[in-house]
């Protein structure tokens, strides 16, 4: 049975650059997050350290190394500082890699759509090439940090769209398991109240499955024994939530994968409980383990029609319904906002209500600390 709060509660934050929040942290810096992460009762950290950007020592060309970020300036000590701090105060780490956006300036491959802006890309499970490169960066990863933290996170963002490549590689899965062509699907039926797009997500669904078993093995094939687990995305748009993965497929493949869900624009006032329904309620009504996040110490945009929000007035929705859904695991995305990042930005923080995100941090964690 659940209880609040959860097994896990904490930040999911970043060490890449043009996030906006860890990316320039000394070591000094991390010991005051840790050391308020352990007073304030948070026991869990997502630190992601392959974003868009990335946010670590690499010695692969087809990553970007920014000299200004201080993972790379410090040959990654201050993650290694960071990460055995958190074990020596009790606080439970996983290592965040986005697999499947780069900055196409270094990563040259063909392929790939426009991500945000020049020059992000993101590709698709099938792009010729990105095997191989997913293969060698868990393989870094793990060989660098694999002793120092307890779970890696799989993120295959923006890898289920069509590509010419793609029709063959559908083709042949639809023919094996009795879906019509791709010919037959392309033509979106334009019908309101039906969704068209089940077969199509169902192979992108099965080359997750794929991916993530490969993934596996890779890791696996490295020694590390910690948790693994993957997002799954939704949109969040006006009278609509839609799901990109078929639940019941990713549990019967891969059923001791806990799952992360979150609201595609972190703002909790739209679609409240349908979101809540994507991203907990059906997830663990297919068996699924659900690690939920939410907006931190976040500057991201919001949608315009919504109007003016606060960080606080998130956090007191995000708590009600995680204490309402009880998640198996709850992390804030920021937890400081040092630059006019893309997701935190020290700029914008006083538009959310706080001039100072340190403050904005310890208040976050007061506000877990006595939801009830």
């Amino acid at each position: 049975m659940r209880t609040w709060p959860p097994k896990e509660i904490g930040f999911w934050d970043y060490s890449c650059p043009l996030h906006g929040s860890l990316e320039r942290y000394t070591e000094a810096d991390w010991d005051v997050l840790l050391d308020d992460m352990a007073d304030g009762g948070f026991n869990s950290l997502v630190l992601g350290i392959k974003w868009l950007t990335t946010g670590y020592r690499s010695r692969y060309s087809w990553l970007d190394q920014d000299p200004s970020c201080s993972a790379i300036a410090t040959d990654n000590a201050v993650l290694h500082h960071a990460l055995c701090g958190a074990r020596a105060r009790g606080i439970k780490t996983w290592l965040l890699v986005v697999a499947t956006i780069y900055s196409s300036t270094e990563f040259q491959l063909p392929g790939g759509t426009l991500n945000w802006k020049e020059p992000f890309r993101g590709y698709d499970l099938d792009c010729p090439g990105l095997s191989e490169r997913m293969d060698a960066l868990f393989t870094e990863v793990v060989d660098l940090f694999g002793d120092e933290t307890d779970g890696l996170v799989v993120e295959l963002e923006f890898c289920d769209g069509e590509a010419p490549h793609r029709i063959p590689i559908y083709d042949a899965w639809a023919k094996e398991n009795g879906r019509p062509e791709f010919a037959d699907i392309c033509q979106v039926r334009l019908e309101p109240r039906h969704y068209p797009y089940r077969h199509w997500r169902d192979f992108t669904t099965s080359r997750r499955i794929e991916t993530m078993k490969r993934v596996e093995s890779v890791i696996r094939g490295q020694g590390f024994q910690g948790r693994l687990c993957s997002i799954i995305e939704m949109d969040n748009q006006p009278m609509a939530v839609l799901g990109n993965v078929n639940l019941q497929m990713l549990q019967q493949a891969l059923p001791a994968w806990p799952v992360v869900t979150y609201d595609s624009i972190y703002d909790r006032r739209r679609n409240r409980d349908a979101a809540m329904d994507f991203c907990i309620t059906q997830p663990r009504a297919a068996g699924l383990e659900v690690l939920y996040l939410t907006r931190g110490v976040m500057t991201f945009n919001i949608p315009a029609e919504l109007g003016p929000t606060t960080l606080q007035e998130q956090w007191r929705i995000s708590l009600e319904d995680a204490r309402r859904h009880e998640p198996d695991a709850l992390w804030f995305m920021g937890s400081d906002a040092r630059l006019n990042g893309m997701v935190c930005s020290a700029k914008l923080l006083p538009d959310w209500g706080y001039d100072d995100p340190r403050t904005a941090r310890l208040e976050l964690m007061r506000m877990a600390r006595e939801t009830s």
